[in-house]
């Protein structure tokens, strides 16, 4: 009991300790991706510790050893110092003011429409072979089988609908733009929450940016962004029991829910339970083997059927779990498995580089009125999100695909937008 009690306590020191950082620096300097950025590291580390205690003390649930806890919770610490200090080393710039001419808007409306025309047709084809994949598959996992879902890569791009809708917001910065991108965005990720049989990241990223963009222009107060989150949350939760198909009541549903919960925005315990293996340490590689995925097999017949990144090296090796789900390893577990406790340091003080980076460009995009390069800055958080919780194979991947895509977008309207003048 002696050992809780000393874990509770150093947990809430920690806490206490995140919050305050956290609180001054929105004081000082308003919204950032650093801002961001620790409050999704403060969520996967963190937030799920106390639904796993009343799990465990209410339902009989194993939690990992208490040593493997302390692991998780001193990691995460020192993690964010060595992330905090790398990244308040680094002065910001800034730039001069300057205002966007009409052609740049111009380019700005075309690769939003360009971006929102990818998102509708992949999910128009992907109906169009698949069908409603929730009302037609029995279990979630089987998304991921060989031979039961066809064309799965195209929901990598339905996500681009997202992006647009961020363009034509910061064009026009006004309430009726913000309210679109809520509707809009909701409608096309319920769709694809249909379509794809389960996949919430689409619906809850819509809402994400109409809370955040409502908080950033003052259009909501913080108490109701609290409120939205809250409600979110149990809407989650309701998604997930339809994406799985679950029927639960009573204490089975208050178990399912603070499960499901942990599982979908703190999944610390996943690093805990990595601390008790031992680990091959895979290098580099993870990162190579996640862009595997992008490689069509026609192009690569020996491609390896399984691209063996943290998160599959995790599941299937690690905990032996073949159901074809991948379990995240999150950003400290992909350091970890890659090279250990030297490269969660050497790591998280590369991050701090990357969301200052971020940071600087999405200064230099109000400074210079660019809605594309503020759209592409806010476009990331899906890819935070992934870094944090995921990993940062994971993230290299996707954030290399999306700036692809975008990229390529912004230059075909700029190859229109010079036809145009």
């Amino acid at each position: 009991m002696n050992e809780y009690i000393l874990l509770s306590g150093f947990y809430l020191l920690s806490v206490f300790s995140f919050l305050i950082l956290i609180s001054r620096d929105y004081q000082r300097k308003g919204f950032s991706f650093h801002l961001l950025f620790s409050l999704i590291y403060f969520v996967t580390f963190y937030a799920g510790f106390p639904l796993s205690g009343v799990m465990a003390m209410g339902f009989d649930y194993s939690i990992p050893d208490v040593s493997n806890q302390w692991l998780v919770f001193v990691t995460s610490g020192c993690g964010y110092l060595v992330y905090y200090g790398v990244y308040s080393a680094f002065a910001p710039t800034i730039p001069q003011p300057q205002t966007a001419n009409e052609f740049a808007k111009f380019e700005a409306k075309t690769t939003a429409c360009l971006l929102a025309l990818i998102a509708l047709i992949s999910l128009a084809y992907f109906l169009y072979l698949n069908g409603f994949l929730l009302f037609k598959l029995e279990k979630y996992s089987q998304l991921f089988a060989k031979n039961r879902v066809e064309a799965v890569a195209l929901k990598r791009f339905f996500y681009f609908i997202l992006p647009a809708l961020l363009i034509f917001f910061f064009i026009f910065k006004n309430r009726k733009a913000w309210w679109a991108l809520l509707i809009i965005g909701s409608l096309f990720g319920g769709l694809t929450y249909l379509a794809v049989g389960g996949t919430r990241a689409n619906l809850a990223l819509a809402l994400a940016f109409f809370l955040l963009i409502g908080l950033y222009y003052g259009y909501l107060t913080f108490s109701t962004i609290m409120i939205a989150g809250a409600i979110s949350v149990i809407a989650m939760f309701f998604l997930a029991l339809a994406r799985y198909k679950l029927d639960v009541s009573g204490s089975e549903a208050i178990y399912t829910f603070l499960y499901l919960s942990r599982d979908t925005f703190s999944p610390w315990e996943n690093l805990a339970r990595m601390f008790s293996y031992n680990v091959e340490y895979q290098g580099l590689m993870p990162i190579v083997r996640d862009f595997y995925v992008y490689i069509p097999k026609s192009l690569w017949q020996e491609r390896p059927d399984i691209a063996w990144n943290t998160a599959n090296y995790f599941t299937k090796i690690l905990l032996g779990n073949q159901s074809g789900l991948a379990i995240s390893p999150t950003l400290l577990g992909s350091f970890y498995i890659m090279g250990g406790f030297w490269l969660v340091g050497i790591g998280m003080a590369f991050i701090a580089l990357v969301i200052k980076g971020l940071d600087q460009l999405f200064v230099y995009g109000k400074t210079y009125d660019s809605p594309l390069i503020q759209a592409y800055c806010f476009g990331n958080l899906f890819n935070l999100i992934v870094l944090v919780r995921e990993g940062i194979d994971a993230f290299v991947s996707r954030f290399v695909f999306f700036s692809v895509v975008f990229l390529f977008c912004w230059l075909l309207a700029k190859v229109i937008s010079k036809g145009k003048q």
